[in-house]
């Protein structure tokens, strides 16, 4: 008879180490498919980021587009997160008042955010030019500044100065029409 018990208790024993075994298995696999769902979650969270950070600077390209650094300058006043996204910071400099309302000639400080640096030669497909060109203004907090910190220009000139093909670090060649 005791050789029996000590069977049954061997076997209970056997089939506890098995269970418990099989237990740790599915821990691990259950903490592991956590961790993949909490990371999965993590970068859609980035993605948002992104895609949010994408549709700002977009909305800026096609508002230069159109001339209207006026609702660049009015986005970046409302939302923090688009002034922090864009590469450039518009700000109305002064309200001009004439006798005729044309907001096109009305001017804006565009101030580079960091870390870009508009300042170096840039490369357009297939030839060089100096970045900012043009009959602007570049003034600091005690006038007349020479390292360019930002310039002065109005909506005529951003609408005008869009068109271009531009070749990115990567080498890519992009035309905006």
């Amino acid at each position: 008879m005791d050789s029996e018990k000590t069977k049954k208790v061997a076997e209970l024993a056997e089939k506890e180490l098995k269970e418990e075994e099989e237990q740790k298995q599915i821990d691990l696999i259950k903490k592991a498919i956590k961790q993949t769902l909490e990371a999965i979650k993590n970068k859609e969270k980035e993605r948002t980021k992104l895609n949010k950070e994408i549709k700002t600077l977009k909305q800026d390209i096609d508002n230069i587009r159109a001339g209207r650094l006026d609702l660049i300058a009015e986005r970046q006043e409302k939302d923090d997160e688009a002034k922090r996204t864009s590469i450039i910071e518009i700000v109305k400099v002064k309200e001009i008042h004439h006798h005729h309302y044309d907001h096109w000639y009305e001017p804006y400080r565009i101030i580079w955010n960091e870390p870009y640096n508009p300042y170096p030669l840039t490369t357009y497909c297939n030839t060089t030019t100096a970045d900012i060109s043009g009959d602007y203004t570049y003034y600091n907090a005690k006038g007349l500044n020479t390292d360019l910190s930002f310039a002065t220009v109005n909506c005529s000139i951003a609408k005008d100065a869009y068109a271009g093909t531009y070749q990115l670090d990567s080498g890519d060649c992009v035309t905006l029409t």
